[in-house]
């Protein structure tokens, strides 16, 4: 399946049951130019050994349009490099940094910036199964397993969006 390039409302993925979690931060008073990396770090927990993190900078106008600049994801049991995959444990809390990219973007005023944070995007990004299986494309229906996924906030555990702003002078 194919998907067009270019910004999409995400209002229908975000009707979605169970579609994640939707940070949205009040209208702002003026533009804000944000030029650079786009980094969402974030401390996770999940119930199975593997998991995704997809997080999403989107724009949301004052009409409630809520439109796509960008995504990251990181697939948990390759958060610290590709080498050799490292399962998840399910009392344990793992830090993870998801890079969504360079942007060079004008927030308008009145309009609000928004992170969702999911763990899926498909067909954009990849299904994960959630089975632990370092090679998804050998997994079956049958290796398809819910993750349960917690997002940490607490201050020993910070989850946060860094946006490289611009300022004038």
């Amino acid at each position: 399946m194919l998907i067009d390039a270019g910004p999409h409302d995400q209002r229908p993925a975000q009707a979605l049951l169970n579609y994640g979690l939707i940070y949205r931060g009040e209208a702002l008073a003026e533009d804000l130019t944000i030029a650079g990396v786009v980094r969402v770090t974030l401390h996770v927990q999940s119930d199975r050994p593997d998991t995704d993190f997809i997080a999403k900078l989107i724009e949301v106008m004052p009409d409630g349009c809520a439109m796509l600049l960008m995504d990251g994801v990181v697939r948990a049991m390759y958060r610290n490099g590709t080498a050799e995959p490292q399962r998840l444990v399910s009392d344990r809390i793992y830090l993870v940094t998801i890079e969504l990219g360079q942007i060079h973007h004008t927030f308008a005023a009145g309009n609000r910036i928004e992170v969702d944070v999911t763990s899926s995007n498909f067909p954009r990004r990849a299904r994960n199964t959630n089975s632990g299986n370092p090679l998804l494309a050998n997994d079956t229906e049958a290796d398809i397993r819910i993750a349960t996924n917690t997002i940490h906030h607490a201050a020993a555990t910070p989850s946060f969006l860094e946006l490289p702003v611009l300022t004038a002078g």
